[in-house]
């Protein structure tokens, strides 16, 4: 039986819940001395950081990442104060003679959206982001038109589109790009053998559930390959059944989603195609493709410890990839396929254990005057991940781990031919293998209002392909933050960390026909490093949220691509370059009916040399108010980029430009809902990147989609 205890609210409008569990009795808690609880949304999930205090302020204490409290010394009866900046604070009392055991507490949030940026996608699923840094979960829900993962996180404050176009184009983040940024997909590391870069692109936006992005270097938590941040998409979970279709005009693209679950399994079966689109000037893009991918999840119970087991298969065929260089010099992707699996568990003592696995296949035809080039890339990729954490007091937290990334049979097949006859044959990855090990460690201390964050990892590297020597590589990263709310809603928040990225295997040992022309790797190559620090404020009010972020980021040895001679590539540490800027997010909820999101980043990069770094995008800002009115539902979004007139290596100069898209919903009746979307209203000419070879985007396209959950 559960005892209501009585709650004096500190604000003018709340829902709170607060209850004691069932205990032994009374005497057991004077024994302890002590009053613990948990903290949670109304959804049920834990909030971290939240103060607990007596209301004489004689003890002090915060929630962890569990939401769990424990005030010692403290016993019935007692006046509680519990506050967050994003949730509304509340007045509870513990009587005397209640109930003993852990209160149940339930905040609300002072708008809808501190839920979710509250509890990062990252966090209770795999590894651990701190909450120092800025980070934004993105819901492909709420794109009803047929979007790829780069033009959805591309929303994202300081995150923009990179490279050439189509459905492989890569993502930069404060101006970080290509392998300098980790993809994860629940936890597992993506790795591809395109030198422009990894985009988990392979997964259908009607089988993510969330995207969580990560900005600043994260290497100490996620590993090599975080120098600018962590894209991690998480497979949706159906649990029901679901249909949903789409169309688009430009390229004549369609899609199908089909779902199915239960309390605790899932199944998810998409398939999309899309033919070329075209630019506002009517010519041809070369992004056409067809993918198949499903999903699959399972959970239970075993011995006091929870299992999940999640598996994802895609198959794409003939993916073009869009440039400058169509039709004359033809790149297509007949053949790409990948298959994760991943089982986790999560024991009573808070322990979780992750090991998964990721064979991988993927073809590229170049086409140029007659002649064919088949470049045939496999890999056996596989990990596993082991995290702790320990509570040590009221205010001290310890998190370890140990993570295990490697790569087997890794190879590169190439055969080129001239008039369908073979003219030569070669094999520059040759059974390739990659051995990473971290061990890693991190601290939280709460004082007052002050949360300190600090963490450090060791990492080692190993590499080998075919007869060649193997390379050794090691490095250290380490991070520091805090997090320090000072009334009003305000929360200052600081960060200081170092990135790490060892050079693939393609870009020391590759060396043949790539989309961008031939490359040939360099064995010589070494690891990436950066120092970044950053400063932000954020404030919290009842309808209004603001937040900006000053950053900078150091990267020495820096992995460019460069032109030995026309048509001919190769990499080099070339140079170190710094990169500074300021983002900026809001969101207003102007009346329960509606509200407004907006933000924008600036930035600029130099080497130390002076020359502009590449894959710093121009400046931007957006506004995306959305609504409610009965059954309608409506989105829009109008951004300005500005023109770049200094273009880094590899890259051209670009005009402005002003995008507008517009998205809206009708619920037919309960469970059935009717979309119709609009993007490139203005049918803008633009270029979405910087990149030398990226075509202009497609012009001005309409989509309808209908959603079906009973």
């Amino acid at each position: 039986m559960k005892t209501l205890l009585k709650i004096s609210p500190t604000g003018p409008a709340f829902v709170l819940v607060a209850a004691l569990a069932a205990s032994p009795g009374l005497s057991a808690m004077a024994a302890m001395a002590a009053v613990e609880g948990r903290v949670t949304d109304s959804d049920g999930r834990a909030i971290e950081h939240a103060r607990v205090e007596t209301s004489d302020g004689a003890a002090v204490g915060y929630s962890d990442s569990s939401g769990g409290f424990r005030l010692a010394g403290v016993e019935p009866p007692v006046e509680l104060l519990v506050t967050h900046p994003r949730f509304r604070p509340l007045t509870l009392t513990v009587a005397a003679g209640a109930d003993a055991g852990p209160l149940a507490v339930v905040l609300e949030a002072k708008q809808e959206i501190y839920e979710q940026i509250s509890v990062s996608a990252t966090r209770g699923e795999t590894n651990y982001a701190p909450v120092s840094v800025s980070s934004q979960v993105v819901d492909p829900a709420q794109a009803p038109a047929l979007r790829t993962l780069t033009e959805l996180v591309a929303e994202v404050p300081a995150v923009a589109e990179n490279g050439q176009g189509g459905i492989f184009q890569t993502y930069s983040v404060r101006g970080v790009s290509r392998q300098r940024v980790l993809t994860l997909v629940a936890g597992m590391r993506i790795v591809s053998e395109r030198r422009a870069g990894v985009s988990a692109s392979f997964v259908d936006p009607r089988l993510m559930r969330s995207v969580d992005v990560l900005k600043g270097p994260s290497s100490t938590y996620y590993g090599s390959g975080a120098l600018g941040g962590v894209v991690q998409l998480f497979p949706r979970e159906f649990d029901g059944p679901a249909v949903e279709i789409g169309y688009d005009g430009q390229g004549d693209a369609a899609n199908v989603a089909l779902g199915l679950g239960g309390e605790d399994w899932s199944f998810g079966l998409a398939r999309r195609r899309a033919g070329d689109p075209e630019t506002p000037a009517g010519e041809r893009l070369n992004s056409g493709f067809t993918q198949t991918s499903a999903t699959f999840a399972r959970s239970w119970q075993g011995g006091g410890t929870s299992y999940q087991l999640i598996g994802l298969a895609s198959l794409g065929e003939d993916i073009g990839k869009a440039n400058t260089d169509f039709p004359e010099r033809s790149t297509v992707y007949p053949d790409e396929r990948h298959l994760l699996l991943r089982l986790a568990a999560d024991t009573p003592s808070g322990q979780r254990f992750e090991a998964w696995l990721h064979p991988n296949r993927l073809e590229t035809r170049v086409t140029e005057e007659g002649a064919v080039s088949l470049v045939e890339n496999e890999a056996f990729d596989f990990g596993a991940n082991w995290l702790g954490h320990h509570r040590a007091g009221e205010s001290l937290t310890f998190r370890y781990g140990v993570d295990y990334f490697a790569r087997r049979s890794v190879t590169a097949d190439e055969t080129k031919s001239e008039g369908g006859v073979p003219a030569s044959a070669q094999r520059t990855l040759d059974d390739g293998e990659e051995d990473e090990l971290g061990l890693y460690g991190a601290l939280e201390w709460s004082w007052q209002r002050l949360v300190v964050l600090a963490g450090g990892r060791a990492a080692l590297q190993r590499q080998q392909n075919g007869d060649l020597p193997s390379r050794d590589d090691e490095a250290f990263t380490a991070f520091a933050g805090l997090v320090l709310p000072f009334g009003g809603g305000f929360e200052l928040v600081g960060n200081l960390g170092t990135g790490l990225r060892f050079p693939s295997l393609s870009e020391r040992f590759f060396t043949g026909t790539t989309g961008r022309g031939f490359v040939e790797g360099n064995p010589a190559l070494e690891p990436e490093s950066s120092l970044n620090a950053d400063v932000g404020l954020r404030w919290y009010g009842d309808k209004l949220f603001l937040a900006g972020y000053l950053f900078r980021n150091d990267i020495d040895d820096y992995i460019e691509r460069i032109e030995t001679e026309p048509g001919r590539l190769t990499f080099e540490n070339l140079t170190a370059g710094q990169i500074e800027g300021l983002e900026i997010e809001g969101f207003w909820q102007v009346e329960p009916s509606w509200s407004l999101a907006f933000g924008g980043a600036l930035m600029e990069g130099e080497s130390d040399t002076g020359e502009p770094l590449a894959d710093v995008p121009s400046d931007r800002f957006f506004i995306a108010p959305g609504g409610e009115v009965g059954p309608w539902r409506w989105r829009a979004r109008w951004e300005h980029r500005d023109a770049k007139n200094d273009p880094g290596s590899g890259e051209k100069a670009i005009g402005s430009a002003e995008l507008v898209s517009v998205g809206l919903t009708y619920e037919v009746r309960p469970g059935l809902e009717l979309s119709l979307s609009g993007r490139n209203l203005l049918d803008e000419e633009y270029f979405n990147s910087a990149d030398r070879r990226v075509p202009l985007s497609p012009g001005r396209s309409f989509g309808l989609s209908l959603d079906w959950r009973p």
